[in-house]
């Protein structure tokens, strides 16, 4: 064990210098391991394939700009662009929550939806973000929560708050059938028949579970 002659101290862990004082510290430490472990970051643990990703990207970009300039028909690299974007942004979304996969598939199904309104507002708004693809990825969410929630054994407060939100966000179609949005009817009906017999399900069996973690959560 390392000593302080400064502090009077004895100090534990492979230092070089007094945490307290900055101080040389004397003694040996060749049996002493290090008190605070080691935190690896994904970002450092996958650095090459984050850098080939990256090059890649650029290499894509680059290309599609360039021959959008030569062929000035319609400007077809921005949506390249987007795509790419949206790639990046579903990946370090996936890698900041990939230890809460609940939270997880919810800010997934967020960011897929403003994506693809984006996306079809963009090409002349043909509908099919709302007709198809919100719809079956908040069903394909709530499946997926649920086969998850079984496989990994999660208790009923490691997700519950997560199926809420999505099941609120699989009525929110219900808003565009209304009004008269939508060409397609039988994917946003799935979508809020699955969300409902969801809440449903919750509301009754867990009822309990969700005021005692409501509570938690905001403090009431």
């Amino acid at each position: 064990m390392k000593y302080c002659d400064n502090c009077k101290v004895s100090i534990e862990g492979k230092w070089e210098n007094c945490p307290l004082c900055q101080a040389k510290l004397s003694g040996d430490d060749k049996e002493q391991e290090d008190t605070f472990p080691v935190i690896t970051f994904v970002y450092k643990e996958h650095t090459k394939f984050f850098k080939v990703m990256l090059l890649i990207s650029i290499i894509i970009a680059s290309i599609s700009v360039s021959l959008n300039i030569l062929v000035p028909q319609r400007a077809w690299s921005l949506f390249i662009l987007g795509g790419l974007g949206s790639v990046w942004a579903s990946l370090i979304t996936a890698i900041n929550k990939r230890n809460n996969i609940p939270k997880n598939i919810v800010y997934q199904v967020m960011i897929i939806s403003v994506v693809v309104i984006v996306w079809d507002l963009l090409t002349g708004w043909k509908g099919w973000s709302l007709d198809y693809v919100i719809p079956f990825i908040c069903v394909f969410a709530m499946i997926s929560m649920a086969v998850i929630s079984k496989v990994l054994r999660l208790h009923i407060e490691d997700y519950l708050l997560y199926v809420i939100i999505d099941g609120m966000f699989g009525i929110i179609p219900i808003i565009f059938l209304l009004i008269g949005f939508l060409n397609v009817l039988y994917p946003t009906l799935i979508c809020i028949v699955g969300s409902i017999i969801s809440l449903s399900t919750i509301l009754i069996f867990e009822g309990e579970s969700l005021k005692v973690e409501l509570k938690k959560r905001f403090h009431m």
